[in-house]
């Protein structure tokens, strides 16, 4: 099997010995083990993820029920009407006492952070999104004002700290205030130390400054909430010791800590961590096609027989987020459909 890397565009390739092959575009290669142990070569260092997926044992499970276009199992995820009412004409939904909400939500352009976006502005909120590309940050814009949102948006990478400051304080001010924050931006995997203090710098750093930014304005709030997105990659072993479980570990530890230390000032804060999430541009939809073995591993670990969707995730995060959850804080609420095993009191 041969694979690109999606970021470095190195070529990873297992050999018969089952080690894996790696050259990058300018023909630096060395030799790797499954679990990231360098053999030869003048290439050092490798993504341990991807060594793990390509090379490493595959997870043997009971058959699953087919293929359905949201990543694979039993049954599509249900749709959700935004208005349902009885018959004697009475509002059956949820009032989760967000409209006119001010909401800040970061890495807010595509998958769940964009899904996120989309809920909260058709739950009445006005939103502030951040992003690195400009394209598809301007598309979400457009989005999102379409659904009757007032929106700001910034492209910024969420590591430059002066940046992120600066759009949280912009965002509060051209909003009227700001009642939610939800840290979505991540750095995800990456081979050797500098995927370790990239990680940092955006999934741990990058959540320690927006929450810091937006506490004044979350204070200045009748429901300040935050709402951090960790991952089930924190709660059980994944393939591989790599940067991205461990920082989202720290996120959940950070959050819990902030709980205590902002709940006398009127801010809730939770986390959310998602399981497997497939939608079309994602990391799941790169590992269908190129690494199937692994797909079908993590689908078939799946309880519900599929994978989640973006918009699955974002009502978790949106109740949280919300009035509505107002006993709620220093929680973790996992959203996997059963793929971790462990039993959490």
């Amino acid at each position: 099997m041969k694979l690109r890397h999606p970021l470095t565009l190195d070529t990873y390739e297992v050999r018969t010995d089952g080690t894996v092959l790696v050259k990058t575009p300018d023909g630096v290669d060395g030799i790797f083990r499954d679990n990231g142990e360098w053999v030869r070569g003048a290439l050092r260092e490798a993504d341990p993820h991807l060594l793990g997926f390509i090379a490493g044992p595959q997870i043997k499970r009971g058959p699953r029920a087919p293929d359905v276009p949201t990543g694979g199992g039993s049954a599509l995820p249900p749709q959700l009407s935004r208005h349902s009412r009885s018959e004697n004409g009475g509002n059956r939904e949820m009032d989760l006492g967000l409209e006119g909400r001010k909401a800040i939500v970061t890495a807010g352009s595509r998958g769940i952070g964009l899904s996120i976006a989309e809920l909260l502005a058709d739950q009445g909120c006005d939103i502030a999104i951040c992003a690195r590309g400009e394209e598809a940050l301007q598309a979400a814009r457009a989005n999102l004002e379409a659904r009757g949102a007032k929106v700001c948006t910034a492209s910024l990478d969420v590591s430059d700290g002066d940046a992120l400051e600066a759009f949280v304080q912009t965002a509060g001010e051209e909003l009227g205030g700001v009642d939610i924050f939800v840290s979505n931006a991540s750095a995800g995997g990456g081979p050797g130390l500098p995927a370790w203090e990239h990680a940092f710098e955006i999934d741990v750093m990058g959540t320690v400054r927006g929450i810091g930014a937006a506490t004044p304005f979350l204070k200045a709030s009748d429901a300040g909430s935050v709402v951090v997105i960790g991952s089930t990659a924190a709660l059980e072993f994944l393939g591989m010791p790599q940067a991205y479980n461990a920082m989202k570990a720290a996120l959940i530890s950070h959050a819990s800590d902030m709980a205590q230390a902002l709940a006398p000032k009127g801010i809730r804060v939770n986390v959310v961590s998602p399981g497997p999430i497939y939608f079309e541009g994602g990391n799941w939809e790169m590992i269908k096609q190129a690494m199937p073995a692994m797909y079908e591993s993590a689908l078939q670990q799946c309880a519900i027989g599929r994978m989640g969707t973006p918009e699955e995730v974002a009502r978790a995060v949106v109740f949280l987020a919300s009035p509505a959850a107002s006993l709620i804080t220093g929680a973790n609420l996992v959203a996997d459909g059963g793929f971790t095993k462990r039993t959490a009191f």
